[in-house]
């Protein structure tokens, strides 16, 4: 399944890809991260349609280093739940974006797919209403890392 989600920031695109970059070479985008690995960034995360601040699970967060692509910055990530209790959540592939949307501001965007847990089954129940609490959990992700870039942006 397709998703997406994408919110604007008060940071101009050169601050709010420097503040980015600045945050994952700390070892994540949250403030609970920094673990840094050689191949990429790799950071446990809490995420769930309210952000850290509801019922979140604990997934695992892969990000590649981000690169201009046109006018835009991608950082490609890929989330996953740790645990034996992991096969019953979905896995995430997507692709963080930044790009500028004015001389002050920047859109901060997500674009991913994700692949419903218990196959068939989860299938319909993403159909009944899980597709609707990924876009929240996505949107949620996407508050939690603008308040990092803010952090980071900040002198």
């Amino acid at each position: 399944m397709f998703a997406e989600a994408d919110l604007p920031i008060e940071l101009a695109f050169p601050v709010a890809k420097d503040a980015l970059d600045r945050a994952m070479a700390d070892g994540g985008l949250v403030a609970e991260s920094r673990q840094a690995v050689k191949d990429g960034l790799v950071f446990l995360m809490p995420v769930g349609p309210r952000g850290s601040h509801g019922p979140a699970k604990e997934v695992l967060v892969r990000l590649l280093p981000g690169r201009l692509v046109g006018e835009s910055f991608v950082v490609p990530m890929r989330w996953e739940v740790r645990g034996p209790t992991g096969r019953l959540f979905p896995s995430l592939d997507a692709n963080i974006g930044l790009v500028a949307a004015g001389p002050e501001r920047s859109t901060l965007s997500i674009v991913g797919r994700y692949e419903p847990p218990l196959g068939r089954l989860g299938a319909r129940a993403d159909r009944a209403g899980m597709s609707r609490i990924a876009s929240a959990t996505m949107t949620a992700l996407l508050d939690e890392i603008a308040a990092q870039l803010a952090r980071w942006a900040s002198p």
